[in-house]
């Protein structure tokens, strides 16, 4: 770690990144890493070969609003340490550190509690399980006034657990004349790689001729909700409204379930039954086996009677698609590009 005496006023007071004067060499080294990696992915994304502070600090400026504070003060002290770098080696003048300097202290990160960049709320406080009674209740006061959004809302919560679709998808849900439910995949892509299919049957195997049935009705109902006008997007928002009323009703631990919650426990209840990762990534349709491990509820959330139970059947064609833990999407792109010409 070097003095901090040589520099000029603004890298040695305290900054958006933490005191400066209390950098150790470890996390000088992290700093100059993160500015690194910062460096790369701007000139990848702008095809250029050299970018400069200045032009990294503006792009974070471009973003800061949707940044979280953490984040951004991570931002910042990369790119004064970058600048404490580069006044060592007398190859940038105080001016244009002071430039640098001045733009960084304007931006500010997103406000807490606010809306994400979608306009919705932040999932920060979403929890990652539920338990069957907890459900059970939200379902009821849904289903006590049932109105057809109500009645989806319930259905999205009730079969969440069986189904593990995003909420988007569960919303886009299809009867075909041959009686089966589809639903459109809400981040499949071609060219990322993210999303085993566009388009993916739902596993039923663990629902009884009723539930079905009753799934079916609901695709009728979304059927005829989208010939009034109503969008994937506004069946949304209107069936998280609904939860969230239902949320106030019965209070207790259901103040931080949400759509989503149902996906989590999904997962975790597959992961007990005894599914692989491969496996449980086909039923989510995840491209890739790790998706699942490492943003989703672990098995020690599962409900007690998931533990042992038969799980649902998985079409072995469709796990073979599924990459391994170990590899990322950029090496999948990279092999099925082949090699690159001498």
């Amino acid at each position: 770690m070097t003095e901090t005496s040589s520099y000029p006023e603004c890298l040695r007071r305290p900054d958006a990144g933490g005191h400066v004067q209390t950098r150790t060499t470890k996390t000088e080294t992290r700093y100059r890493k993160r500015y690194q990696g910062m460096a790369k992915t701007w000139r990848r994304r702008h095809r250029v070969d050299v970018v400069t502070p200045f032009e990294l600090a503006t792009d974070i400026g471009y973003r800061s609003s949707g940044l979280s504070r953490n984040t951004l003060k991570q931002y910042h002290a990369a790119i004064r340490q970058h600048l404490r770098d580069l006044w060592d080696e007398c190859a940038i003048r105080f001016d244009q550190v002071a430039r640098i300097d001045a733009l960084l202290r304007q931006q500010a990160p997103m406000p807490k509690a606010t809306t994400g960049k979608a306009g919705h709320k932040t999932s920060a406080g979403r929890a990652k399980s539920v338990k069957p009674e907890t459900l059970s209740a939200l379902v009821t006061e849904l289903l006590l006034r049932p109105t057809a959004i109500r009645r989806i809302a319930a259905a999205l919560l009730e079969y969440g657990v069986d189904l593990a679709t995003r909420p988007g998808e569960f919303l886009t849900m299809r009867e075909d004349p041959r009686g089966q439910l589809w639903v459109r995949s809400a981040k499949y892509s071609e060219t990322n790689g993210k999303g085993l299919q566009p388009l993916r049957m739902l596993v039923v195997d663990n629902l009884d001729p009723f539930e079905i049935d009753e799934l079916k009705e609901i695709a009728a109902l979304l059927l005829a909700e989208r010939a009034t006008g109503a969008t994937t997007a506004s069946l949304l928002r209107r069936c998280q409204h609904a939860i969230r009323e239902a949320r106030k009703a019965v209070g207790g631990r259901s103040r931080r379930v949400t759509a989503y919650t149902v996906r989590h426990q999904a997962r975790a209840n597959m992961s007990a039954m005894g599914m692989s990762p491969e496996e449980v990534a086909v039923v989510m349709n995840h491209a890739s086996a790790m998706t699942a491990q490492s943003h989703y509820a672990p098995a020690r959330s599962a409900w007690k009677g998931a533990v042992g139970a038969k799980p649902p059947a998985v079409e072995p064609e469709l796990v073979a698609k599924v990459r391994p833990g170990n590899r990322s999407r950029g090496w999948a792109m990279q092999v099925s590009a082949g090699p690159k010409p001498m």
